[in-house]
């Protein structure tokens, strides 16, 4: 994510994503407006698909390695390479990220015991975002997550990931996946307070219309929650059908 600190912004800056600053609606209003909309699109097309009735397709551990990897590098691409950042590319990458994990997640949900189950994840996410917005805003920065945890998360992500390839393609031990799972919960937590700190100027200033990045980046977050989640209640299903 391009950064920048604080007192160094130019107006000359090379042109980034995102409609230029709204003296009207705050950057942290266009941020986590944008996350809800995005949220909102998910949930209606949740509710479609589940009305629907479609077949339930068998879960496939290695799908979700795929999406995460996928859904990873379309990010990077958002954020870090020049056609990634112009008009009408990001706007694909972003409905690209969004469709793919809204169907992902759906399919997931298709294996839950039933709707209750599917309110009561959404509920649990959705606190959990909220107070990991809130962490990252209002508490004290020693105990918020900073460049070094971030960079360090990451590292490990990376090395979970080559990991959950290894075992879904030559091992197939649950644990691993397990492990994988509980691994990217906790960095999407940890990353959705790390933004919060951008958001509201605790940290860096950005770009004022540097937000489709954040915002995208709240949304997968929350996604990784949503499906960790829907496993945890997937899993527990099985074991009382057992």
């Amino acid at each position: 994510m391009p950064r920048i600190r604080r007192g160094n912004f130019r107006i000359n800056e090379p042109e980034v994503y995102g409609l230029p600053p709204d003296p009207d609606i705050s950057h942290a209003a266009r941020i986590y407006g944008l996350s809800a909309i995005l949220a909102v699109i998910a949930l209606t097309q949740w509710i479609i698909i589940a009305l629907s009735a479609m077949p339930i397709q068998d879960r496939s551990e290695v799908r979700y390695g795929w999406w995460l990897l996928c859904t990873f590098f379309a990010i990077s691409t958002l954020a870090w390479t020049k056609i990634g950042r112009k008009v009408p590319f990001n706007y694909i990458i972003i409905a690209a990220i969004v469709e793919s994990s809204t169907i992902y997640i759906a399919m997931e949900q298709m294996h839950s015991a039933n709707i209750f189950v599917n309110v009561y994840a959404a509920v649990v996410v959705v606190s959990l975002m909220l107070a990991s917005i809130f962490w990252g805003a209002y508490f004290p920065m020693f105990i918020v997550p900073g460049d070094l945890v971030l960079s360090i998360l990451t590292a490990i992500s990376n090395i979970m990931m080559l990991i959950f390839f290894i075992n879904a393609f030559f091992f197939d031990y649950y644990g691993i996946y397990y492990a994988v799972r509980n691994t990217f919960a906790l960095v999407a937590i940890c990353t959705v307070m790390y933004t919060a700190t951008v958001i509201h100027d605790r940290q860096f200033d950005v770009p004022k219309n540097e937000y489709l990045f954040l915002s995208v980046l709240q949304f997968f977050s929350y996604m990784i929650l949503h499906e960790r989640i829907l496993a945890i209640a997937y899993q527990s299903t099985r074991t009382l059908e057992c």
